[in-house]
């Protein structure tokens, strides 16, 4: 029996029973009962042709050539309408109203919607591998910004690569440090890939999209590093390393035309290129290039479950990580350059990855594997994507979404919040944190900065910036609460870079700090400098800057110079009160301690001010960001026998830093949204 319809048939459009003759030209004696040479396959490769020389014609239309076009337009429609007949009416020529994932030479594509048709079959029009295939895009023509972003002939990225032991050492960090905070990539394709970057002359066959992966990953391990720990372990300074894997990770990405591909590989290696870059790169052009690497995500189909799309399971699962860890990190990078994700109000339905172990997973399984109870190396980043997952379903009461600043929403009154809050903490310790076990570090980092996220909320919720009316007078009560709000947020900070066993996975958060806690407390600290909670605060202050070396680097940000000013202040006010407390006791005077972490910070803030900074926030206005209410304070008088002496310690005055020794911290003139803002 032929595989085609007879020619009679297609042209009267019925039904071809395919003997021979068929029944048709049988009772049609006129008819002559003749089958077409060419089979589908070959007609397909025909219609392909045609419509590629219709988007060329069109490229370069003249009179000349326009009827020519016409008269191969209806020669290819004619050739689709020859197709539906020959396979029964299995091809379909569908408008684009469902998603789906093509493939054409090799490349797939997604398709959200299509103004043409889509070909589609059950069999010939599809690919060895099952997928539909498309004659109607086209990968050919010059990328966008090829004088810009262009591959360098002269780099050869092959012999770029480290020695066989700095590669190992590299993938051990990146596997010990990186691999389980990140999590885009499968165990087992990451020791694949390392196994053929460290065999002798495995580099050479590499593809351009793998040496991007590779050498993203090797920056990220970079970053994860401090400096002593990349002389000590890898011989060379860690700001050398990062720029030589930065430039060959970047013309990797040029290699493989990053802005246009669909490869998965060469979006893992751009969100990797990304979180790397986060401690050094400028924030606004991360910010820019995190939507292009969002964009092509989107074009490739990530936003769609992949159940949706007929894929694998293991490519389902694949794409979900992938997507979850760009919209995490595009919160992360829109909180520090101060803009607004919108990823909490899009429209895009990709599930959250399972809660599995690797093993669990494999190519060739066709149904997806059952969800482990209790905590997996998923369950890291799995809890990240669990608030965010949540607060995608977070509805005002007509239905709209709130978005990402739904904790400062004005519109939403405390106890509305609240109720949020308190679904998010339900949440996370029904999933994740009564399943953690303190002798494992991966739990004890999921414990800490899950706690300190739900606090986080909760300070959102009391501050300022979440109240209509800030010129109302707090209530006690609710100073209290935020103080012990803000007390918590810190605590958990200092826990997360003071507990030895999550020292490794500190890189990636230790960028982040709650500036606005760390203010409200020296605000506390200065209010209440008489009272026996002052030596709380002051002990917590302390124990912050021994956690964060990097505040003392003033010229940084300018919110640490501005922050040591204010707790200069703050600490005079307490100094103030306990000379005073001293003032009843004769005979019994001792200079108040002051704490040894505020005499490097005055030091320092003494050098920087020294170096050309600009004025202090006692002497300027950044909006109403530091303005300070400088009404003079009532100087103590000095105990008997101590008039004249210099009641401040030695080692330096407060007036050679120019500062109102006797000025009151102003909470209400306090610009908080620039203590959020970044530097």
């Amino acid at each position: 029996m032929n595989t085609q319809a007879c020619q009679p048939c297609v042209k009267r459009k019925v039904r071809c029973d395919r003997t021979e003759p068929c029944s048709n030209c049988a009772r049609r004696k006129q008819d002559q009962c003749i089958y077409p040479e060419l089979s589908s396959a070959e007609r397909i490769k025909q219609l392909e042709a045609l419509v590629r020389s219709l988007r060329a014609g069109s490229e370069h239309s003249t009179p000349n050539n326009h009827q020519q076009a016409k008269t191969d337009a209806a020669s290819a429609f004619s050739l689709v309408q020859q197709l539906q007949n020959d396979t029964g009416g299995d091809v379909q020529l569908r408008r684009g109203t469902d998603p789906m994932i093509v493939k054409e030479d090799g490349v797939f594509e997604y398709l959200e919607s299509w103004n043409g048709k889509i070909f589609e079959s059950a069999t010939a029009l599809r690919t060895s591998d099952g997928y539909p295939r498309t004659p109607v895009l086209s990968s050919t023509g010059s990328g966008a910004f090829q004088s810009i972003i262009c591959r360098d002939p002269q780099i050869d990225l092959a012999r770029g690569h480290p020695a066989p032991q700095d590669a190992t050492m590299l993938w051990d960090i990146f596997c010990r440090r990186v691999h389980p905070m990140v999590k885009i990539s499968f165990d087992w394709e990451i020791e694949q890939i390392r196994a053929t970057s460290i065999a002798p002359n495995g580099p050479n066959g590499l593809a351009f999209q793998e040496h991007a992966f590779i050498f993203a990953a090797y920056l990220i391990s970079v970053t994860s590093l401090s400096e002593d720990e990349c002389s000590r372990l890898l011989g060379r300074p860690k700001s050398i390393l990062f720029s030589e894997f930065q430039t060959l990770c970047e013309q990797a990405f040029a290699g493989s035309n990053f802005l246009g591909s669909s490869d998965i590989t060469t979006m893992q290696a751009s969100t990797m290129y990304i979180i790397a870059g986060l401690e050094r790169f400028n924030t606004r052009s991360l910010w820019s290039l995190m939507g292009a690497v969002v964009r092509n995500a989107e074009r490739c189909g990530l936003h769609r479950d992949g159940t949706l799309l007929g894929l694998s399971p293991y490519e389902t699962e694949r794409r979900r990580r992938l997507w979850w860890q760009l919209q995490h990190v595009d919160i992360a990078l829109g909180v520090k350059s101060g803009s607004l994700s919108l990823t909490l109000i899009a429209p895009w339905d990709a599930k959250l990855p399972l809660n599995i172990e690797d093993e669990d997973i494999d190519p060739h399984m066709l149904e997806a594997p059952k969800e482990r109870q209790g905590l997996t190396s998923m369950s890291h980043c799995l809890w990240t994507y669990f608030v965010l997952h949540e607060q995608r379903s977070f509805c005002r009461a007509d239905g709209s979404k709130l978005g990402f600043t739904w904790a400062a929403d004005k519109s939403l009154s405390r106890v509305e919040k609240e109720v949020l809050i308190n679904r998010l903490e339900a949440g996370l310790n029904q999933r994740y944190l009564q399943f953690c076990d303190p002798i494992r570090p991966l739990d004890v980092l999921i414990q800490i900065t899950a706690r300190s996220f739900i606090y986080c909320m909760r300070r959102l919720v009391l501050h300022p910036l979440a109240h209509v009316d800030r010129s109302l007078k707090w209530s006690e009560n609710h100073r209290k609460e935020l103080l012990d709000v803000c007390i918590g947020c810190l605590e958990y900070d200092v826990a997360s870079h003071s507990n030895a066993s999550i020292q490794h996975f500190r890189w990636h958060f230790q960028d982040y700090f709650q500036w606005s806690a760390l203010i409200y407390v020296l605000v506390e600290a200065h209010r209440q400098s008489d009272t026996p909670s002052a030596d709380r605060l002051w002990e917590l202050l302390s124990n912050v800057y021994a956690a964060h070396a990097s505040l003392s680097e003033l010229h940084e940000d300018r919110r640490k110079s501005y922050a040591v000013e204010l707790m200069i202040i703050a600490w005079k006010a307490r100094e103030n009160f306990l000379l005073e407390r001293q003032q009843h006791r004769p005979g019994t005077y001792r200079p108040p301690q002051k704490p040894a972490f505020l005499i490097v910070l005055e030091n320092r803030l003494l050098k920087y001010m020294g170096a050309g900074k600009p004025e202090g926030p006692s002497k300027r206005k950044l909006g109403e960001a530091e303005t300070l209410d400088t009404t003079p304070a009532k100087r103590p008088v000095p105990p008997a026998g101590t008039q004249g002496r210099e009641l401040l310690p030695d080692n330096i005055a407060f007036g050679q830093l120019d500062l109102d020794m006797f000025a009151e911290i102003n909470f209400d003139s306090i610009d908080w949204s620039f203590w959020e803002a970044g530097p």
